[in-house]
Formats: structure tokens, C-alpha cells, sequence
């Protein structure tokens, strides 16, 4: 799948992460993805996060409902006013793959999920924001999308409610999406979609850790790989202590420089980073992990061919590869190829690049869950 009437380099430099733009006739074949009763059908299954968020007009009263549902729950749900939201689709929908991909021009490893919506006349969750870059693209049907203004952490909801709801919205702009176009949305902005038929959305949303989660992480992740000689040390202190209890300028200039050495250590930087954003959102991996050694390996390989699992997340930074929060190294150069591809990976292929690493590292990504033998499913 790829972006229409879509100048990638105009985007960059002047949309993303900036402001709110409207893509018409973007993905055409978005309307024929998914049908509301293929959602419905996901949002019945165990391990699938959905939730249906409801609006009593009357009473303009919000609920939530979180899954999995029962298969009758439909019926008693009424015509207008309510939306089934499903996250992480591209994990259970192999279809979802072509959807990610029309987004490559973007570090992979940042996009978070595709949550899918759908909605009836009037549904919607109400005027609200997000901290993260999101790419709405609309399948069936129509949605009207409103812009307000740039939120910040004094933005406030109302009170009391199940689902967070802006008190103040302030309007600046309004759409209708027709099937196919797509509304790109900077964090932060307010937004408000209320569907004008019955129709699906799919979002494209892309991680941001907070400077806080990073701090926080980064932490955890030092923990494990600093020994525990590696002290604050203060010898030739120069100076009597004149009062005891004095932190001085010297002391802070200790900190400082402990804390440069760890920020400037660019291995360590990369490793944590990798991890971080590979580590999996939800357990939910639909391919099992194995136990195959090499030799049973290579023979299964022989007569069935390796597929990438689409719940997977792949990083890479020079010679280490990073797959779902685990570390894979040395990592042979033609491993970004292949994991930036999608399609399935014969014996005869690979072998032919003769590569000695690259059997052994495919060995690893399946015990990982993160290949799979097509048959395997």
C-alpha cells in the first residue's frame, strides 16, 4: 500500500510534529480492509484490548465497556451513538501489514499500534487529545473530524467520567473524511471525531515516551549493566570541610560528571534505546516461541519457509539487531534487509547470500517468536 497525492519531504519539513494536516484520496484501498463485523469478531477474543464507549444523549452521559464481548452484546447496543475501539490490529491482521509499510518513510520502531474503530451515526469519545503523533485513515463510511487548540498539562477534563473528555474545546477547523483520505495529527492537539454513518477509522499511532519514562527506564536498564564498584569517589579533596553538613560545588560537579561519562557512552545509549522501543506492548504474540536447536532447524527450514511475525518489533544499529526488547549480536549486514521486508524467506535464499551468521541469527529470531514456519499458525 502506498500514500497518494502525498509529498513525503513536504510533510517532514513542514507537518510533522508541527501541525495538523488533510490528506484526500491518501489510501484508497483502505475502505476495503476491514468490515465492522471483522472487528467485532477480534473484540470477542481473549487477548484482544477493546472497549466500546457509549453516549446517552439524553442525559450526555459517557460509559465504557472493555472486552472481551459476548457475541449478543450488539444487538443491545442500539443504532446511533456508540464506537468499539480495538487496539493493536496490525498484531492479529495480517492485512494490517500493508498499512504499517505505506508508513516506512518513518522509523518503524516508532510506531506504536493500529487501533481500529468503529462507529455508528453519532458515535464518537468526545473532544480529547493525545501525547503521541497519530495518522487517522478512514476506511467505510464518514467521519467528521474537528480541530481545537494545542493541550498542555494544564488542560483540564471533566471530572467523574470513564473516559477522558476535554471540559473546553476550542474548534479551529472541521472535516469531513470521505473513504481513503487521512488527517495527520501533531501531539497534544485536540480533536474531536464524530462519525456522520456507520464507519471504520483506523489509527496509525507512533510511541513517544514522556522525558520522565525515559529517565525511569534508562535507570532500570543501568542497573543491569553498571557493576557495583563504580562509585562516587571524592579523593583529593583539596579543602577542609568547613561546615559538615556543606554539599559543595565540587561535589555537584562529581554528580555532573558521572552523569556525563554514562550519556556519552553511546553503546550504552543505543543498546537502551533499542530495547526500549522494541520491547512488545501487549503479550500477544499469535506465533509461539520454540525450542529448536540449529540441526532441526536447518532441516525444518529445508521445506517450509521463514515468515516475520507482524506483532514483532525490529530495531537495528550497527552491528545489533533488537527484537521485542532482546538483543541480537553481531548481527549480519543483510539482517536490516530482511527485516525491513515482508516477504517470506525460502532456505535456498538465504543460503545463497552465504552468509555464515545469518543461519544461526534466523535460529535465535524463531526461537524469539519474532519468524515462524508458515505452516506454523
Amino acid at each position: 500500500m502506498t500514500l497518494q497525492n502525498f509529498d513525503i519531504d513536504d510533510f517532514l519539513k513542514n507537518y510533522w510534529q508541527q501541525c495538523p494536516v488533510l490528506i484526500r484520496g491518501a489510501l484508497p484501498e483502505a475502505e476495503t480492509l476491514l468490515s465492522g463485523d471483522d472487528l467485532a469478531g477480534l473484540a470477542t477474543e481473549p487477548k484482544v484490548e477493546s472497549r466500546i464507549i457509549s453516549l446517552d444523549r439524553a442525559s450526555e452521559k459517557w460509559s465504557l465497556k472493555n472486552g472481551p464481548f459476548d457475541d449478543d452484546i450488539w444487538s443491545n447496543l442500539g443504532e446511533e451513538d456508540w464506537t468499539l475501539l480495538v487496539q493493536a490490529v496490525d498484531h492479529w491482521d495480517d492485512d494490517m501489514e500493508s498499512l504499517r509499510n505505506a508508513f516506512s518513510f518513518l522509523p518503524s520502531w516508532r510506531i506504536d499500534d493500529i487501533m481500529v474503530s468503529f462507529a455508528t451515526k453519532g458515535g464518537g469519545v468526545g473532544p480529547h487529545f493525545d501525547q503521541y503523533d497519530v495518522f487517522l485513515i478512514q476506511g467505510e463510511g464518514r467521519r467528521e473530524w474537528k480541530i481545537g487548540q494545542l493541550c498542555n498539562d494544564e488542560s483540564e477534563l471533566i471530572e467523574n467520567l470513564p473516559v477522558k473528555v476535554l471540559s473546553t474545546f476550542e474548534e479551529q477547523e472541521s472535516w469531513v473524511l470521505e473513504p481513503g483520505d487521512m488527517l495527520y495529527l501533531p501531539p497534544a492537539l485536540a480533536h474531536w471525531g464524530t462519525s456522520v454513518e456507520n464507519s471504520i477509522t483506523y489509527s496509525v499511532g507512533f510511541r513517544a515516551p514522556s522525558k520522565a519514562e525515559v529517565m525511569i527506564d534508562f535507570g532500570h536498564f543501568l542497573s543491569d549493566h553498571l557493576n557495583d564498584f563504580q562509585r562516587y569517589s571524592d579523593a583529593g579533596i583539596e579543602n577542609r570541610q568547613s561546615a559538615s553538613s556543606e554539599i559543595k560545588e565540587s561535589d555537584i560537579q562529581r554528580i555532573q560528571s558521572i552523569i556525563r561519562e554514562i550519556s556519552n557512552d553511546k553503546s550504552l545509549i543505543s543498546n537502551w534505546l533499542g530495547q526500549y522501543m522494541t520491547e512488545p506492548k501487549y503479550d500477544d504474540t499469535a506465533v509461539n516461541s520454540g525450542d529448536w536447536n540449529f540441526d532441526r532447524f536447518m532441516e525444518h527450514w529445508q521445506s517450509h519457509a521463514l515468515i516475520k511475525n507482524s506483532a514483532s518489533r525490529f530495531a537495528y544499529y550497527e552491528n545489533r539487531l533488537l527484537v521485542d526488547g532482546n538483543e541480537l549480536e553481531p548481527c549480519p549486514a543483510l539482517v536490516s534487509q530482511i527485516i525491513d521486508s515482508s516477504q517470506a524467506f525460502e532456505y535456498s535464499t538465504v543460503l545463497a547470500t552465504k552468509d555464515k551468521h545469518l543461519p544461526s541469527v534466523f535460529c535465535t529470531l524463531v526461537n524469539l517468536g519474532a519468524f515462524y514456519f508458515e505452516e506454523d499458525i
